[in-house]
């Protein structure tokens, strides 16, 4: 039973977190997902990859309802990371106050606050904070569903697998051993409610589904979209890459979790020893679930992947530090240290100064020598709209027509092109850390001059207009 004293709790601890995330908000996209995300807001098309399959289409449509009060679409997906971000912070409390004691929940929240993986997640425009907060909002309506076994809590948690699909669709599949759990324990009409809960998932799931598919063109582009997704990522999984595929991805989901994770994976770790879990059979059914699917169903990528049980081994480790309390001030000591906020300002700054100076070209076309996640043609499609500009590689999940294999931008719409329309100036856009050498399969960059450490300028382009450029 919840109280006033643990609701004055929750609300601070959000108010907590926030405070520590509005300053550190990202202004500009900082990933090639977060880019999409950010012109779907206003130009909704999975066939465009606005954004990739499967669809994310509510946190999309999220975005769009806050960008209609904040009048940025970039800003507003930030906001919902911010909000998100701090309002998992009371969810871990409320799910270790009612898994555990008020002394976890609070921990717990304390450790999802300075987590450096959730803090960076909670400043981006990106879908996994979100993705997290509902994910955990589900486990708790589990949790606590699993002592009445009522009908509505089978019509919440239909409700939530419906809202979880339609931010992002992969969680749900890992979610699936959770809520046959959750089911199990029910005393009375189990399977009736089970099968209540999922017509409603369906039911609700469609309501997303239809107009997100309508907004794509159509079921058969909609699928082929993923099918060309699944195609390209199948090398990733243990399913189209063997062994080696579901190594890197354990690799991954550990490197990322320890990321996540700081000093507190030591005390997941003592506690093992110890002995001194009281764990539940959901809480481990929730980590395993996400962790399969991370490693051995699907794949991981990028950090974000596991922000969907990263907050289950948190609260482990704060069942742990619920013991020594104290050590829970030097866990979140260091992970205030780790909290990469240089990261995001310098991304920013580069991205900030690589437009400034193409803009000293107005009659310019800039050319991106590939897909680079962090730097690329989607990132300066938002920040530099009024340029032409062309990605030199082919994107093989895109939907484009066989004469035309190369992603264009024109007035800040993306199109497909099957050559290069030149002019007498051409800009190269060269990611951080890379180098101009990334152009000369597609051009002679000999007469290439260095104006920053990212952009680089061609002038008198007749040479360069006869280079071939690779659709493949």
């Amino acid at each position: 039973m919840t109280n006033p004293r643990d609701r004055l709790l929750a609300a601070g601890l959000f108010v907590a977190a926030l405070a520590l995330r509005v300053p550190f908000r990202s202004a500009l996209p900082y990933h090639w997902d977060a880019a999409e995300f950010t012109i779907a807001v206003t130009d909704y098309n999975v066939a465009l990859s606005q954004p990739h399959a499967p669809g994310y289409f509510l946190y999309v449509m999220l975005g769009r309802l806050v960008h209609r009060f904040v009048g940025d679409p970039h800003a507003s997906l930030v906001w919902v990371s911010v909000v998100a971000g701090s309002a998992l912070v009371s969810v871990m409390f409320w799910l270790g106050r009612a898994m555990f004691d008020r002394r976890t929940g609070v921990i717990a929240a304390l450790l999802a606050m300075t987590s450096p993986l959730l803090w960076f997640h909670s400043e981006v425009a990106l879908s996994y904070i979100v993705d997290g907060l509902l994910v955990c909002v589900t486990v708790l309506t589990c949790w606590r569903a699993t002592r009445r076994g009522a009908w509505g809590d089978a019509v919440l948690i239909g409700a939530l697998l419906a809202l979880v699909g339609g931010v992002r669709q992969q969680s749900v599949i890992a979610l699936g051993p959770v809520v046959l759990y959750t089911f199990w324990k029910f005393e009375r009409d189990r399977w009736a409610k089970l099968t209540g809960a999922a017509a409603i998932a369906v039911a609700l799931g469609l309501a997303w589904f239809i107009p997100m598919v309508t907004l794509t063109g159509g079921l058969d582009s909609y699928l082929e979209v993923v099918r060309r997704h699944t195609a390209f990522n199948a090398p990733a999984t243990w399913a189209g890459g063997g062994f080696a595929a579901l190594k890197q991805n354990v690799l991954l989901v550990v490197v990322f979790c320890a990321q996540g994770l700081m000093l507190a994976g030591i005390a997941i770790i003592a506690a093992l020893v110890l002995r001194v879990y009281r764990g539940t059979a959901m809480l481990a059914t929730w980590v395993i679930s996400m962790f399969l699917l991370a490693t051995v169903v699907g794949f991981t990528k990028q950090p974000g992947y596991i922000l969907n049980f990263l907050p289950g081994l948190l609260l482990l480790a704060a069942v742990a530090l619920a013991r020594w309390p104290w050590v829970t001030a030097i866990v979140c000591a260091v992970n205030i240290v780790a909290f990469p906020a240089r990261e995001i300002r310098e991304h920013d700054r580069q991205l900030r100064e690589a437009a400034a100076l193409i803009r000293t070209q107005p009659a310019a076309i800039v050319c991106h020598a590939g897909e680079y996640l962090n730097f690329g043609l989607r990132q300066f499609q938002v920040v530099l709209p009024e340029y032409r500009q062309y990605q030199l590689t082919r994107d093989p999940t895109m939907l484009t027509p066989p004469d035309k294999p190369l992603m264009s931008v024109r007035n800040g719409r993306l199109e497909f092109v099957g050559r290069v329309d030149w002019t007498d100036t051409v800009m190269l856009v060269v990611p951080p850390g890379a180098s101009l050498k990334i152009f000369e399969p597609h051009l002679d960059v000999r007469a290439a001059e260095r104006l920053s450490e990212t952009v680089y300028r061609i002038r008198n382009t007749n040479s360069v207009a006869a280079t071939r450029v690779s659709g493949e």
